[in-house]
């Protein structure tokens, strides 16, 4: 019977722990992509819901978004609203002077009102609510509604933007420009209201 030198168990057995404790590294960067991938599809399907939801609330809301609306400022052919969240606080800019004024004035079209409201005041309370429900989805977003009203078809593209926290799964997936572990995602729907 042939014998093994002394210590050549010890050494199989330091080897096969390397060699397992980088499959387990593996698996860790492995799970942390995962779980990283799926925050990342939650927050993408919110924001198509959030996003869906401002175009269904254009399509009620007809009688300004069609751009016949005195209020749309429609001789300019086109109509611009945006949105940035900063610190809980949205900030609105309006190509509209009408849209603006009723944004500014923060209407409430909330069932059972006192007075009805008009298409614009309608218009700016459903902006604000969108916008609201959008900044408890994502900190720090940007959200633009750009209306353009050509040969009497008025076209909407709503386009929201974001960092994204991210986790590459090898260097090359970095984002250049964002800062380390975030990356700047861009949201876009074209709707006809």
């Amino acid at each position: 019977m042939k014998y093994l030198p002394a210590g050549f168990s010890l050494v199989e057995v330091m080897v096969a722990l390397v060699v397992i404790c980088v499959g387990m590294l593996g698996i860790a960067k492995l799970d942390a992509l995962m779980l990283s991938n799926t925050s990342t599809s939650r927050i993408r399907a919110l924001v198509a819901q959030e996003a869906a939801s401002l175009a269904d609330s254009m399509h009620a809301d007809r009688d300004f978004w069609d751009g016949s609306s005195a209020a749309w400022d429609a001789s300019a052919g086109a109509l611009t609203v945006s949105a940035t969240d900063s610190a809980g606080t949205t900030t609105f800019t309006a190509s509209s002077a009408g849209l603006s004024t009723a944004l500014g004035a923060g209407p409430s079209c909330e069932k059972g009102g006192a007075v009805p409201c008009s298409s614009v005041n309608m218009a700016a309370y459903d902006l604000t609510q969108w916008a609201k429900a959008l900044s408890q989805v994502l900190k720090n977003s940007t959200a633009d509604v750009d209306c353009a009203d050509t040969s009497n078809i008025v076209t909407c593209t709503i386009n929201v933007q974001w960092q994204e926290n991210t986790v590459a799964a090898n260097s090359q997936e970095g984002s250049a420009g964002a800062p380390a572990g975030f990356q700047k995602q861009n949201y876009q729907l074209v709707i006809q209201p």
